[in-house]
Order: structure tokens, then sequence, then C-alpha cells
């Protein structure tokens, strides 16, 4: 249902704007949430993207400007005013505001910051110090503190108070007198607590904080532990600097998740269908080099046994199988190890346990397809020997896959780089190699024995 009501209003708004009808779009707008209205603009031409985002009120376009793909953010901002995207930018919450402004070019990101209120403008700046990769750099500073003397009735009273200013409110912050954490209230306990109990009272100590250096994937692995809605965030000293919401970490796992696909694959993150031809090639290209590189040495590994292959010109049939299965039994162990790694269930203290059991794996997986195929050669073609040499060659390829696909991302991390990054070509390489190797050697021996 939701998406034919995509369609119609699609329909309906190219319709509008092809008869000019602004008033019944402003209409469609109001009646619509945030994120589908960025749906609806990221389906239209670039003029008419930039004509339907200025019918929005300055509120409304703060929320979905954030929405929009990266593609149709850059030609909406390309075409504001410096005064209108101040404007914009002065309504979001300081988190959402800090990531747009980082997007902007060094002038046009002193021009905002210039013209937003001083005390926005300071929160901002303090929240751009921070990799945007780490629990500071997704952090928001509006929240609600308190003190530890203070009663749940002056806590409640300051919500509010403030509720017009801070928008999701789900903990309440305590502090102490030099502004230190001290604890985080739930606001459903806080809702049901004596009014003149003491906050510090009523504080939940299963809640953890965070430090401002913690990388977001770690911050994404807490929330999922703790089942949390709201995390503080500190600084060395435990003073109390902002607060990550869940939906911050919505976006961190979908941005990480597109990220660790992304790098398997040789791309960059910020790749896209919709970038110019040449940014995507530039991109692309160098990694394409390189799969090229490791081609090639899988075509000089079946160029040793040229010899082989014009005696029993059948083993070139079979080539593709072996390195086929055995690159295929690599991803499978690789797409594992990677999602292991980046949830932090593997670690080099429980690598080796890891490691052994994928180990059995690709020993039984490889027995099990290479005495399958082993038989479907000798029944397809007649040969015997072909069949034996298929079998075991599939039983070596299927392991050595499996083993790299361990090997390759736990050697990257160990590194101290990305384990996806660029997992998927190495291993193909190896799988591609190792697999032209055993087959065609076993082949070459076998042929010596019968000759």
């Amino acid at each position: 249902m939701k998406k034919f009501k995509e369609v119609d209003h699609l329909n309906q708004l190219k319709q509008d704007i092809e008869l000019k009808r602004e008033f019944d779009i402003i209409t469609l707008f109001s009646k619509l949430h945030h994120a589908d209205i960025a749906d609806l603009i990221d389906n239209l031409k670039e003029e008419e993207k930039i004509r339907l985002f200025s019918l929005l009120d300055i509120e409304k376009a703060s929320d979905v400007i954030l929405e929009l793909s990266d593609i149709s953010k850059e030609q909406i901002i390309e075409d504001l005013s410096d005064q209108k995207l101040t404007e914009i930018i002065e309504e979001m919450d300081s988190d959402d505001a800090a990531d747009l402004i980082a997007e902007l070019d060094e002038d046009q990101a002193k021009t905002v910051l210039d013209g937003i209120e001083p005390e926005e403008s300071e929160e901002v700046k303090e929240l751009l110090k921070y990799d945007e990769d780490t629990a500071g750099g997704i952090m928001q500073s509006e929240l609600i503190s308190i003190r530890e003397d203070a009663t749940v009735m002056d806590a409640v009273k300051t919500i509010v108070n403030i509720s017009d200013e801070i928008e999701d409110v789900y903990n309440v912050f305590v502090i102490d007198k030099e502004d230190r954490l001290v604890g985080t209230i739930p606001l459903q306990k806080l809702i049901i607590s004596k009014r003149t109990q003491l906050v510090s009272e009523t504080i939940d100590q299963s809640i953890p904080s965070v430090h401002t250096d913690v990388d977001q994937e770690e911050v994404a692995r807490m929330f999922e532990k703790y089942d949390l809605i709201a995390l503080p965030v500190v600084d060395d000293a435990n003073h109390l600097l902002g607060r990550i919401t869940v939906d911050d970490i919505v976006d961190v796992m979908q941005e990480e998740t597109s990220e660790d696909l992304y790098r398997i694959a040789g791309l960059n993150e910020d790749d896209s269908v919709f970038n110019s031809p040449m940014s995507s090639v530039k991109k692309r290209l160098p990694w394409l080099y390189l799969n090229l590189l490791t081609a090639l040495i899988s075509a000089l590994v079946i160029g040793f046994f040229e010899d082989t292959i014009k005696i029993m010109v059948v083993l070139a049939v079979f080539m593709p199988v072996v390195a086929g299965l055995g690159g295929n039994a690599g991803s499978q162990t690789l797409t594992l190890i990677v999602r292991g790694l980046a949830l932090g269930d593997i670690t080099f203290k429980n690598s080796k346990k890891a490691l052994y059991k994928q180990i059995f794996v690709g020993i039984f997986n490889g027995v099990s397809v290479g005495v399958v195929i082993g038989i479907i050669a000798y029944l397809w073609k007649g040969i015997p020997v072909l069949g034996l040499v298929l079998g075991l060659a599939m039983i070596i390829n299927i392991f050595v896959g499996t083993l790299a696909g361990t090997l390759i991302p736990l050697s990257l991390k160990w590194l101290k780089s990305d384990p996806a990054l660029g997992s998927h070509i190495f291993l193909t390489a190896f799988t591609d190699a190792f697999g032209f190797l055993s087959f065609l050697g076993l082949a070459t021996i076998f042929l010596k024995l019968l000759t």
C-alpha cells in the first residue's frame, strides 16, 4: 500500500509541476512526512528539485534536506543563497547542523557559522573538532541535565520548561557541581518516581556512558547490547558533553553496512550511480588495475600447464568449476568473518577458535563437493583419472578458499586496516590461481604416471 501511495503522490506531483499548481504542491507537502517529501524530490529532474524545495518553509526544509540523497542535496545546496542555507541550518539539531556544514566548502561553512546564533555556532564548532566516525562526531549538544541534589519535581519542571527547545527527550542526565556525569534517569522512571525524591536516588546504574573518541561502530554495539535509546557522551574528566540518540545509530548502522559492502567490492563509499562518469572512473579504475594484475597471475599459472592442456583438452572445460567453487566457499567464509569482526564477535583472542572451525567446514565441504563433481566428471567424460583429479582439486581449493576467507580479513585487521577493504578481490585472485594450480598440477602428475 505504501508503494502505491508513493507512486500516486509522484504522479500527482509531476502533474502539478507540469500545470504549475504550486498551491497544490504546498498542500500535498503539508500532508506528508519529511522523509516522504525527500523521496519524491529525489525522483525529479534537477531544476524541478530546486523549484520544489524552494516551496518548503524553513522548518520543513531543514528536515527534508537531511533525508535527501547526496546528489540531490548537493544540487539544492548549490542553488541556495547563503542566507537561506543559514536559516535552514539554524533550525537543525547541533549534530545535524555539524554534519551538513562539514559537507560545505570552507568559505560557505564560515559564512553559515558566522550567520547563526553565537551560542549555536560555538556548539557546532565544538562538534566539528571531533572525527565524524566517533562518538563525538555523531553526538548532539542538546540534552537535559540536572544537578544530583535536585528533586524529581525539579527535573520534571526543567523538562516542561525546555520541551519546546529539545525534541525527543528519552533520558535526564544527572551531573555534579563540576558538570561531571553522575548517572542517567530514563524518562519513564522519572515520571513514576516520588516528586520529593532526590534524582540521585533514581539513577539507572545499568546505563553506561561513552567517551568522545570511541568509534561509531563500537557505539552502535553498545546500543544493541544494552538496548539503549540514548547514550551520554563524556570527556576524559567525565564531564557531560552531549548525547547520542537511537535515530543517529540507525544511520550509523546503515552507513557502516554500506561501507563494508563497498569496500569488499573495492569501491569508495562516496561512489554512486549518480556520480559523474569521470568521478566514478577515477574511484574504480585503480581497483580494476589491481584486479587485472591478479588475473594475470592466474593466466601465468595456466600458461605453465599449456602442454598438459594440449594433451587433455577436456581439462579446460572444468577449470572454471574448480576456481568458481573455491571462490564461492571463500566468499561465504569471508562474509562471516568480516561481519563477525564488525560486530565485535570475533577478536584476536577467539580468532583461533574461528579459524579451526572454518578449517573443519572447509575440509568437510571440500570432500562433499569433490566426491560429487568427481563422479559427475567420470560419468560425463568416461575418464577415471579426470574424475579423480577434479575431485582432489575441488577438495583442495574449497579448503584453501575457506582458509583464505578467514585469514585475509584477520590479517587486514592485524595490520590495522579495514578487514573489508578489497577482501573479495584478494580472495578471488587467491582461489583462482590456487584452483588452476591444484587442478592442472594434479593432472600433470597423473598424466606422467599414466604415460
